[in-house]
């Protein structure tokens, strides 16, 4: 159980208590938890008086989510978020009408304890599929890096590919002559980091793609994206990393950045997380900008024009750590993102649904039914789960 499901499960425990009793095991592992330190005794104590539960009901009605987004990230330093958000979660979670922090909604105490067995076990536990991945070669033969008997290949210019578990790394060969190319392909609910010649780490999401030299040759070091990915960049001063994303470039010399560019999504994104890079979109009237860290470049893809601005990185490159986070965004945005890693089906049973905005913080290993569930305990979203599809609809 992770940590976000065991705050669940301890605020259930506390909403039975509080209603019906429990039986002595659940006793014993509520008991556990308010014994294992003093913060949880004092959250025990308060969730169960009376007048506390009487003012969490009425600031569930009063609460402006996108006012108290504001006020949590202006008083959040960089190097700060993660303790932060571990320390939200950890009293939010335990209260019986908690702030689902990032807008995930309120849920009411009754919502806890009426939500029947039978309603629960509607949900399919879909799990993120293992680590899988496909290699082309510089001639042509596909390689499936999900096979254990895979641990070494050699390529023909003499570049060693050292295969790890969910990863790559190359090493330069001799032969100098020409490029050669490889080319990694990513699936539905798995990831997969590469270590490229010239050491640059790249982290590829689920339903990505990277063509690359096995070593750079020549003033540039380029790379093409289809995608998601997490580049670190090795500094060469001398041989700029330009990476081409749908025919946007985004040129570096050492610096960490995300790039996101699926092939249904209408912009190229690019958000820089520490050093500079330039982003120069395609087309005749092509654009160039700069970016500093903690800023994102959105191209259209069709226009070429690019919109700068600053945002929280986290909410961009937390996938990296396991980690879902979404904040005041479409339920359509959020699924379509959940799909890729669950390998889902999604449909709506009317358009306006499509619209409805929510937040939240999931680890990504978490089961599939255990977030919808969350969803539906906003009370404006039903779920209906069947195998890899979802339907969802108005409440």
């Amino acid at each position: 159980m992770n940590r976000i499901d065991h705050h669940i499960r301890i605020s259930q425990l506390i909403a039975k208590e509080i209603n019906f009793g429990l039986d002595e095991s659940e006793r014993q592992e509520l008991d556990t938890w308010i014994n294992n330190n003093e913060e949880n005794q004092v959250a025990y104590e308060k969730i169960c008086k009376q007048e506390e539960f009487l003012n969490w009901d009425e600031d569930f009605h009063q609460v402006n989510v996108g006012e108290g987004w504001e006020r949590f990230e202006k008083a959040l330093s960089p190097n700060k978020t993660r303790q932060a958000f571990q320390a939200i979660f950890r009293y939010a979670a335990v209260i019986c009408i908690p702030l689902f922090f990032a807008g995930i909604g309120y849920y009411l105490y009754n919502d806890l304890i009426n939500l029947s067995q039978q309603q629960q076990d509607k949900f399919v536990r879909n799990e993120p599929q293992a680590l899988k991945a496909q290699l082309t070669l510089a001639d042509g033969r596909n390689v499936n890096l999900d096979d254990y008997k895979v641990s070494a290949l050699k390529e023909k210019d003499g570049t060693q590919i050292e295969k790890g578990e969910g990863s790559l790394k190359y090493q330069a060969g001799n032969d100098k002559r020409a490029l050669l190319y490889n080319t990694v392909r990513i699936p539905k609910g798995s990831e997969y980091e590469l270590v490229l010649a010239d050491g640059t780490k790249v982290h590829l999401n689920a339903m990505s793609s990277l063509k690359f030299p096995i070593q750079f040759i020549g003033k540039t070091r380029n790379v093409k994206l289809t995608g998601e990915a997490y580049f670190e960049v090795s500094k060469d001063a001398k041989h700029p990393f330009i990476v081409d994303v749908l025919g946007t470039k985004v040129e570096v010399l050492g610096t960490s950045f995300n790039v996101k560019a699926y092939k249904e999504d209408e912009n190229v994104v690019t958000t820089l997380v520490e050093g500079s890079v330039k982003v120069r979109s395609s087309g005749f009237k092509a654009k160039t900008m700069m970016l500093e860290p903690g800023q994102q470049a959105v191209v259209n893809e069709a226009s070429g024009d690019i919109m700068k601005q600053e945002v929280n990185v986290d909410l961009y490159t937390s996938w990296r750590q396991g980690v879902f986070l979404f904040k005041d965004q479409r339920i359509e945005d959020i699924m379509t993102e959940l799909s890729r890693w669950y390998d889902l089906k999604v449909f709506y049973k009317n358009s306006s649904v499509k619209d409805y905005r929510f937040g939240g913080h999931f680890n990504r290993n978490s089961e599939i039914g255990s977030i919808m569930e969350m969803f539906e305990l906003t009370r404006k979203v039903d779920v209906e789960i069947n195998g890899q599809t979802i339907v969802i609809g108005e409440k």
